[in-house]
């Protein structure tokens, strides 16, 4: 049974390498001339590779069916906490103009990648359980580009084409590898090229993403009924919607696991980006982000902790 020092040793180092990106910025050792190319390096190539590494072959990731359960839930709970959000932002005097859609978007979104990608690696070694996340991604990044950026710039204005992505284009190419059998045709020298570059993404993004967090720390005003309503929300009451569907739904263990491990996830830092980028609020956004990682160094482990067993009680 998992308890919360076994989690928090799991979940500490990853926070520690976020930790070291932003001593790395302080010390002027990782520039911020260096992050757009840095990040388009992990996006564009490292990212694709571990993808390709992980799910071409994956036995739990062998049939359409569980692929569009998992997209089609990352989907609905990123809407769905986009929704939650909507609502709650008028509690603390949040309207549309002043935040409130920003707001949304950024406590919808939580940090479904590089910071989830280690600790699923680290509780499910089995390789399986990756892959399927990876699935799962498909579903987020859709909601992103079409209900995220959708929500700020109006859905026909919305730039759809860019949730076809790289990591995407490496999701969707590896699962059809794997659906017509063609994934036994991949060489072994290539498999072995992918599992290289790949093992290299998920450190160089945390890094880079503790630097952009020490970049934006002290930046804005802090607005605390944003920052006091962010970690309630993101990290309290929409978890409850991902560990639901994880405990009652019939899904396979692998897409439980995952469910647990996003429910405890903290706001995206890409949702600073969106919205500065598509007329957003950039100064909530920063302070859902700021808030919701400072808190979740506490609830993370807790969430997965509590969550695993819960949803496996019967």
């Amino acid at each position: 049974m998992l308890d919360f020092v076994s989690i928090l040793n799991v979940v500490l180092p990853v926070y520690l390498t976020m930790l070291l990106g932003g001593v790395l910025r302080w010390k002027k050792v990782l520039p911020e001339e260096a992050d757009q190319g840095m990040m388009r390096l992990v996006v564009a190539v490292l990212t694709p590779c571990l993808i390709l590494d992980r799910v071409t072959g994956n036995e739990a990731v062998m049939a359409l069916g569980p692929v569009l359960v998992a997209a089609a839930l990352g989907f609905g709970l990123v809407v769905l906490g986009i929704a939650v959000a909507y609502l709650a932002a008028p509690l603390i005097g949040l309207h549309v103009g002043e935040g409130r859609r920003t707001f949304a978007v950024s406590n919808g979104l939580q940090n479904y990648g590089f910071v989830a990608i280690p600790i699923v690696v680290a509780l499910c070694p089995d390789g399986r359980t990756l892959g399927v996340m990876f699935t799962f991604t498909l579903g987020v990044e859709l909601a992103c580009w079409v209900a995220g950026v959708g929500l700020l710039t109006g859905v026909a204005s919305a730039p759809w084409r860019l949730a076809l992505n790289p990591p995407v284009i490496a999701i969707v190419t590896a699962c059809l590898l794997n659906f017509t059998g063609t994934h036994v045709w991949v060489p072994e020298v290539a498999r072995t090229t992918f599992h290289f570059i790949g093992a290299c993404a998920v450190p160089l993004a945390l890094m880079i993403i503790g630097a952009s967090i020490a970049q934006i720390w002290g930046q804005e005003r802090i607005r605390w009924g944003v920052a006091a309503l962010s970690p309630l929300l993101r990290l309290g009451l929409i978890p409850l919607a991902f560990l639901a569907v994880a405990k009652w739904m019939p899904v396979s263990e692998e897409l439980r696991n995952i469910l647990v491990i996003q429910a405890s996830m903290p706001s995206a830092v890409f949702n600073i980006m969106i919205a500065r980028h598509y007329g957003g609020h950039g100064a909530t956004a920063v302070q859902v982000v700021l808030s919701t990682t400072l808190v979740s160094l506490l609830t993370t482990p807790l969430v997965i902790a509590w969550g695993m067993e819960w949803v496996r009680a019967g």
